[in-house]
């Protein structure tokens, strides 16, 4: 059995995690301290995220949010939920780049190096000055999950947004001399080049690539992140060049695994792509062998590809939509040195657009600072948003400086929620200071703070308390999650005597908490380090001491200031060392210290440094194990980088990016430190000759990474969770070894497709890949990051099944661990109980949004994921959808309800019935079976609705043809007559017999108001035409006419469907809005001649069972006719990502009519899409750091 002392440093590394997830959410909490949201909440939406079941102490407080930094408090239970914030709302841009994003993809190039020299590859040369743009599809669909995250106004910001990467991007790919001493001509690329240079030609003779620097796995992480999150267009600032010393030294891609799994991977899907281009006459010509002497070095300088130019063809694969620059460091520095306004027509083509953000990543503190000075250029009228993001070993920082007066739009990210009100009344002792007690309806709990701003909310309806202004009130205290006092916002100037007498009177309905901007300041790095605006060193550790430069990430090492400060210290030594030495420090004796025989380490010279400059300072060294321990380990592994945290912190700081770019969701305020040493106990040193994941081994030791490469690693799907724990993997060799896969293999299931709206983020999958199957596209793809991993791949479902591949043999000896990425609670649970059975350990990982969670189980040491349960979700009552909506979700699901019996349910009907009534010579027999088994109401319905299907085939019969003209105007007549009288049972007449049978004024079994609480009774709708006579038109009954109309457009054109076999493209000119409008018209007039002798009949009088059979036949009667032409209806399944099918379009407007009869606020399509289509938003930025973290539980549970 585990130790206990073995397993300290994984039980410190849970801690830490779940403090780190704690800490960064950024959900908006309730007064509860338990109110965090529940695992179920995710679980509901088949999101797959729980709790971390590790338990902090109640009543510990931390400061709210690392994706939100803000000064609330919080008391932490037992839930690790993260939040990457949901940046809503914000004022799209008029950038023209907003537009171009959409439609075309910019690149620069040198036509004179291309006239010159022979490409290595046919891809878009990119190098300065000179754009070229290719048109591709309208990319909605890729965006629409995260659309749904953002919001639509955020998602346009981001589109408009231009991302400034710089950072080390490797150097030259060239075409090499194999050990047979040939050359494959690389000029026409290669075919079926692996990622670690092999090739598969038919040729004997094999082709090699090399490189002379790998390039850095953070900089490939950010840039992916931005890239699949749909930025307009990424500048690489590519200064290979003109680098310094310094510059070059910062960075060592020799123990990057991350950088060299992405190079691998674009190497090998760039050449393979664009040999698969060439004819194969071509090929045999070019791969044919050549001699030594036919080697010129002309022909390999002519094949050489810069890893910007890499990088860039790569970001293009990844998101056509995104244009793509590269341009010279000095070249970015003058532009932002200058004003948009007269900038040349040569200027213009790389431009920084009106919404750029610039980020450095490892980069040397000079660069940084060079960097963030131009951003701070006082000739601009606004600051550039900067952010910096650096990685050493298994420390990170991310740095951000948005300016000295940048407004956050929107807090935390999180939708208001409109919460009901009861009553508000006055505080007797307040009678000068206005104070008022607000008190929620009994079982609303309201989500408001101290210190939030709320808005109170009248009826919706025309000549209710809705059309009255209520003041804006400000939050002075929290009595209990129902009750609250307020008083009148300091910034609020409009109140009235009236509207306060209404408030206090019960006119308003509910209230809904306020989003106000907020202005933030930031400091320049400069100003930071160098406060007395000088250079010297003494200066740049004061500031270390100011706590609120230093956002939290962790509940532990956050707010030890020793630790803090031994890691900025460290930080700011080993940008000396670079300085100095022009390299990074090594533990491991460099090959001039042997040969000189010097005894001085790179470890020696580093501690060096620190003493010197605590020296220079008046703070001594702390003498504290921290102090020691920290800057040890800082020294011992700064050179390498670790997968894990390359990961994280490259979801962090793309994250940031989209903040500095909408305005929206606090930012990082201004230095986030994370590290997770904890991983460091019990390693031994490793030589620097590892071939895979050599990072990592000599972060970690050489035991630890054999260990991940010869494990059995189960990931159970391989959707966005799984393409990114798959990349991470691949940087980390797993799988790798032996060529026996019971020595190291990963085995990935996934039954499921891919489709479009998979590709803003799963960065495994392209635009080819749409409809394979995701575990054998994402092995495909893997394949290029590490080829020689060992991959199993299968289509099967994980549960019960006794004829699949998981049986319990493979459970109990097919693999190790276990790594869900799954998007449902039954397959969870599933493999939840399976690793509690067989003792394998599990780690869980799941996202909604900006939201995410990491669960850790340890077998026999921690709690399972099915150990404890949330309650279940309420569901809405039938009574409330059918007759008392008080929200707009309730309106949205009767209307999706509504589709489904429309245009689903009773086609499906109407075909399985057709051939039984047409030979039935006795419509009696039907209707007695049918009362019999469905009841009096149940069958009386369903007769009526066969009548309504069938009964109108009589009247269109002709070739069923939709090119027929007479034919189609049959049709549209039938369906327009038939949804004018839905519009008018289901608006009018239906809410007017609710009214009839409960009044206004009618009492409860309790003697209660029955139209109390959230019973809120309907205003009938009816189309009054613009001149009646006899009723007066207001305002709002032009809008309710409008509403009516668009209601009858979409149901009439979804009927049509039901009888037409006609293609998507024609479908919408099937039915107007003015011929709607016109329709409607006519039958209003044609029902007021008639309305003084109409009555209103609902329910069939009792007179036995032989009156009701007889009313089902006189029902039945008209279906016969019908059903003798033997029809077949066609069926609508709801399809929410097809904006042209009207299928939304048809809910919306059946939803916001209802709510407009109950005076409920309405929602827009996008809105009723995310409802009625049950969709879980989504963010690459999120995946990718649950992502991280999954990876690095992974190895704590190996250690």
């Amino acid at each position: 059995m585990m130790s206990i002392l073995n397993l300290l440093p994984f039980i410190v590394g849970a801690f830490h995690l779940l403090i780190f997830l704690q800490s960064v959410n950024g959900a908006r909490q309730p007064w509860s301290s338990s109110s965090i949201s529940s695992r179920r909440e995710f679980d509901s939406m088949t999101s797959p995220t729980r709790d971390a079941h590790t338990t902090i102490s109640s009543g510990f407080k931390a400061p709210l949010s690392l994706f939100g930094y803000g000064k609330k408090s919080i008391e932490y239970k037992r839930h690790s939920l993260i939040s990457l914030n949901d940046l809503r709302g914000g004022d799209s841009s008029d950038d023209e780049t907003a537009n171009d994003a959409d439609t075309a993809v910019e690149v620069v190039i040198d036509d004179e190096t291309d006239k010159q020299t022979k490409a290595p590859i046919q891809l878009e040369s990119i190098t300065n000055n000179k754009s070229k743009k290719k048109k591709v599809d309208n990319d909605d669909e890729r965006y629409s999950r995260q659309m749904f995250a953002l919001g639509a106004r955020a998602h346009k910001l981001v589109r408009s947004t231009t991302a400034i990467l710089d950072g080390p991007m490797g150097g030259k790919v060239t075409a090499t001399l194999d050990d047979d001493d040939v050359i494959i001509d690389c000029a026409d690329g290669f075919d079926g080049l692996q990622g670690n240079g092999n090739t598969d030609h038919k040729s004997k003779k094999e082709a090699a690539i090399a490189t002379s620097e790998v390039p850095s796995g953070l900089l490939y992480e950010v840039a992916k992140n931005l890239a699949l999150s749909g930025v307009g267009r990424i500048i690489l600032v590519d200064n290979d060049n003109a680098a310094s010393p310094t510059d070059a030294g910062y960075f060592d891609g020799a123990l990057d695994d991350l950088g060299a799994a992405y190079r691998r991977s674009a190497l090998s899907e760039i050449f393979g792509s664009s040999a698969a281009q060439d004819d194969e006459e071509e090929r045999a010509t070019k791969n044919s062998d050549v001699d030594d002497e036919e080697v010129d070095e002309s022909d390999l300088e002519a094949s050489a590809v810069s890893g910007a130019t890499l990088l860039a063809e790569y970001i293009q694969r990844l998101n056509p939509g995104v244009q793509v620059d590269i341009v010279q460091r000095r070249k970015i520095l003058d532009l932002m040195q200058k004003s948009d306004e007269g900038a040349s027509e040569e200027e213009d083509t790389v431009s920084l657009g009106t919404n750029p953000v610039v980020v450095c990543v490892d980069r040397s503190q000079s660069v940084q600072l060079e960097m963030n000075d131009a951003c701070r250029n006082k000739t601009t009228a606004t600051s550039v948003p900067f952010v910096s993001v650096e990685t050493a070993g298994v420390h990170s920082r991310v740095f951000c400086d948005f300016g000295p007066k940048f407004v956050v739009v929107d807090e935390d990210g999180e939708t208001p929620r409109a919460t009901l009100l009861n009553r508000v009344e006055e505080v007797e002792s307040s009678i000068t200071s206005n104070l008022f007690t607000v008190h929620c309806l009994e079982g609303e709990r309201h989500d408001v703070s101290h210190g939030d701003v709320i808005e109170f909310q009248g009826d919706q309806r025309d000549g209710q308390d809705g059309n009255v202004k209520f003041p804006k009130y400000q939050v002075t205290s929290v009595k209990s999650p129902s009750c609250f006092t307020i008083k009148r916002w300091e910034e609020e100037n409009d109140e009235s005597a009236e509207s306060l007498m209404i408030l206090l009177g019960g006119g308003a309905r509910s209230f809904v908490r306020v989003k106000i901007p907020k202005a933030t300041t930031f400091l320049s790095l400069r100003e930071i380090l160098y406060p007395s605006s000088s250079d010297d060193a003494e200066n740049t550790l004061a500031f270390l001491e100011d706590e609120s430069l230093f956002a939290p990430s962790d509940l532990d090492k956050s707010f030890d200031p020793v630790r803090r400060r031994a890691v900025m210290t460290s930080m700011a030594a080993l940008d000396l060392f670079v300085k100095k030495y022009n390299r990074l420090p090594s533990r491991i004796g460099t090959k001039e210290q042997s040969e000189s025989k010097q005894k001085r380490t790179d470890m020696d010279r580093f501690h060096t440094l620190i003493r010197k400059m605590i020296k220079t300072t008046d703070v001594a060294a702390p003498q504290s194990e921290t102090w020691d321990t920290v800057i040890d380990q800082f020294a011992q592994t700064c050179r390498g980088k670790f997968t894990p945290i390359q990961a994280l912190s490259g979801a962090l700081a793309a994250q940031e990016v989209l903040k500095a770019a909408t305005g929206l969701y606090n930012p990082v305020h201004q230095f986030l430190l994370y590290d997770c040493d904890e991983v460091l106990h019990g390693n031994e040193e490793c030589p620097e000759s590892e071939p895979i994941a050599s990072g990592q081994s000599y972060i970690l030791g050489e035991h630890i990474s054999k260990k991940i490469a010869r494990s059995r690693i189960f990931l159970v799907g391989a959707g966005a969770i799984g393409c990114e724990l798959l990349k991470n993997l691949s940087a980390m060799g797993a799988g790798t070894g032996s060529s026996n896969t019971k020595q190291g293999c990963l085995i990935i299931t996934d039954m499921d497709t891919i489709e479009k709206s998979n590709l803003s983020r799963q960065l495994l999958f392209r635009d080819h890949d749409v409809g394979e199957f995701k575990s054998t596209a994402a092995r495909t793809a893997m394949m290029r990051f590490l080829p020689d991993c060992h991959i199993e791949v299968h289509t099967s479902r994980v549960g019960d099944e006794e004829d699949g591949p998981f049986d319990d043999d493979f459970w109990s000896s097919g693999c190790n661990v276990v790594l869900n990425a799954l998007d449902n609670v039954e397959a969870r649970l599933f493999v939840d109980k399976k690793c509690v059975s067989h003792g394998l350990g599990l780690v869980d990982a799941g996202t909604l949004g900006p939201k995410g969670n990491v669960q850790v189980v340890v077998p026999n040491y921690s709690e399972s994921y099915g150990s404890s349960a949330d309650p279940p979700e309420p569901d809405i009552p039938v009574c409330t959808l059918k007759n008392f909506p008080y929200e707009i979700s309730h309106t949205i699901q009767w209307a999706r309800d509504l589709f489904d019996g429309y245009f689903n349910r009773r086609p499906r009907q109407a075909n399985d019935h057709v051939g039984e009534i047409s030979q039935a010579e006795d419509l009696s027999n039907i209707a007695q079976a049918l009362l019999e088994k469905l009841g009096e109401d149940a069958a009386t319905d369903m007769a009526e609705e066969l009548g309504e299907d069938l009964g109108v085939f009589p009247f269109v019969v002709g070739s069923d043809d939709p090119s027929d003209p007479e034919y189609v105007l049959a049709v549209k007549k039938a369906s327009l007559s038939w949804a004018i009288e839905r519009a008018y049972n289901l608006f009018f007449k239906s809410m007017d017999e609710l009214i009839q049978k409960h009044p206004i004024d009618s009492l409860d079994d309790d003697g209660q108001p029955f139209w109390s609480g959230t019973r809120r009774p309907p205003t009938p709708l009816r189309f009054i035409p613009l001149d009646s006579e006899d009723d007066e038109v207001s305002a709002q009954q032009v809008i309710i006419n409008e509403r009516i109309a668009e209601f009858v457009s979409a149901a009439t054109r979804l009927r049509m469907e039901s009888f037409l076999s006609i293609s998507g493209e024609d479908a919408p000119s099937l039915i107007s809005l003015d011929e709607a409008l016109t329709a409607l018209q006519v039958h209003a007039k044609e029902l007021a001649k008639h309305r003084k002798s109409k009555q209103i009949l609902h329910n069939l009088s009792g007179g036995g069972d032989s009156d009701t059979v007889s009313a089902i036949v006189d029902k039945l009667n008209g279906a016969k006719t019908g059903a003798s032409f033997l029809p077949r209806l066609n069926l609508a399944d709801f399809e929410k990502d097809d904006e042209s099918n009207g299928h939304v379009t048809f809910v919306t407007a059946a939803s916001n009519l209802r709510a407009l009869c109950y005076g409920i606020a309405p929602a827009d399509p996008m809105e009723t899409r995310r409802v009625a289509g049950r969709i879980v938003p989504a963010m690459i930025t999120t995946t990718g750091l649950v992502s991280a973290l999954s990876c690095l539980e992974l190895v704590k549970l190996l250690k």
